[in-house]
């Protein structure tokens, strides 16, 4: 009897010590780079799948959940909005005598001090003319549409002198319907004000033939996509956007988006050269139930060319903690989850953009992916860019070629279904 005791003492000791050995074992490799990602996808398959299943394999993706557990998590890099240069800046003000000197130079000036003076001097204004927002809250329950063209000489204007004081709080799917071009818009603060967040879709829908179209130094603040332009495809060969400029501005929500909708900041479809720079990108999750909901900081894909992301903060999660891992957000890409061949700029679709740069960017907190994807990206170049608290990079696809250079980068540079990738003197941070 007591040989029979210490045998399953022995036993117990034994498979303790295995336990501990392998436990051990898990953690320490749950730690590398390559199982950061393996234990990721571990945690998405589980949290899919545990619902589904019963008896075994119940049992089997619990005891997977108790060993994914064993990982560390990842801790969120904490970022001081107000102490950086980046984004919405307030001190940008038009005195006095600026506002003289612009109403002398404009063709027109409106000075409008509510809704329905805005809507009407947005329908006349003409080349060079300027459109002054006073300082208020203003509500819009139908979008703001455009009838004229500027000229890159002179552009139509719309304008608040002070950052911050003019408010257009959006209560319609659509803000403002920019279809026209040489539009300049700055220092104003769009606000989604919609009863339910599915309504918000964009503060700004950039649409067709609007070339040349500048955003500077406003806020855009609980959309699902605030800024989106596409084609307008009613016309044969389709037209797209091109020479857009989107600088200086703040991008993010103060809630996670209850929407089934795309839930990216800067959504672009189509279009040439467009130079997204010097942004605040934050907070851009989408309410994940029982499958991965992905969303992005900014993307351009659809076929269009010379597309630049420079200089801009893409905080996945600065003030909105992750819901699970399903909870997936990306920082920026080039093809995000690719286009229908009927909505592309170029006929045969082959690539998603072409000789697009991302430069000079500090992208945080992508934890559940990675910061950056490249889908079908053609002549890319990745540079100067710090990328910290993700899995890394990932390119796909045949089509995709990039030169990864002289980047900061926390987790690793995978190429994916016959990618190209060219790099060089990187810092890999572990």
């Amino acid at each position: 009897m007591k040989s029979n005791k210490r045998g399953i003492k022995k036993l117990a000791i034994a498979a303790f010590t295995v336990i501990f050995i392998a436990s051990s074992a898990a953690i320490i490799f749950l730690q590398t780079d390559y199982a950061k990602e393996l234990t990721i996808k571990g945690r998405q398959y589980v949290q899919i799948n545990l619902h589904k299943n019963w008896g075994i394999r119940l049992n089997m993706l619990k005891g997977l959940d108790l060993l994914l557990g064993l990982a560390p998590k990842s801790e969120l890099i904490p970022f001081d909005k107000a102490a950086s240069e980046v984004g919405f800046d307030k001190t940008k003000i038009f005195d006095s005598h600026s506002i003289k000197a612009i109403s002398l130079q404009a063709s027109h000036f409106y000075s409008v001090k509510s809704t329905k003076e805005l809507r009407a001097a947005m329908l006349k204004a003409q080349q060079g003319d300027v459109i002054l927002l006073a300082p208020g809250q203003y509500s819009v329950l139908k979008r703001l549409e455009v009838r004229h063209h500027g000229t890159q000489k002179q552009p139509i204007r719309l304008i608040t002198s002070v950052p911050g004081t003019s408010v257009l709080n959006i209560q319609n799917t659509e803000g403002i319907y920019l279809n026209k071009s040489n539009w300049h818009i700055e220092n104003i603060v769009f606000n989604g004000d919609c009863g339910e967040q599915r309504y918000c879709e964009h503060a700004i829908h950039i649409y067709g033939n609007a070339d040349n179209t500048q955003l500077i130094n406003n806020q855009f603040i609980d959309f699902n996509a605030a800024l989106k332009s596409n084609g307008n495809y009613q016309q044969t060969p389709a037209t797209f956007a091109d020479n857009v400029l989107v600088q200086d501005n703040d991008f993010y929500n103060q809630s996670v988006r209850n929407t089934n909708t795309p839930a990216t900041p800067i959504d672009v479809v189509g279009g040439n050269n467009w130079l997204v720079d010097n942004n605040f990108i934050a907070d851009f999750a989408r309410q994940s139930t029982g499958k991965i909901s992905v969303t992005y900081g900014g993307f351009m894909k659809g076929g269009g060319s010379g597309g630049v992301f420079s200089n801009n903060v893409v905080n996945c999660a600065w003030h909105l903690p992750y819901q699970s891992s399903l909870d997936v957000r990306v920082g920026l890409s080039f093809g995000d989850g690719g286009t229908q061949q009927q909505f592309c700029q170029n006929n045969e679709c082959y690539y998603e953009h072409s000789g697009g740069v991302i430069k000079n960017n500090l992208v945080l907190n992508c934890i559940n992916d990675v910061s950056i994807y490249l889908n079908k990206a053609s002549e890319t170049e990745i540079s100067g860019n710090t990328l910290l608290n993700s899995i890394g990079i990932d390119a796909r696809f045949k089509q995709t070629s990039v030169k990864i250079n002289n980047n900061r980068i926390e987790g690793r540079i995978k190429a994916r279904e016959n990618a190209f990738i060219s790099e060089r003197d990187n810092d890999m941070v572990n």
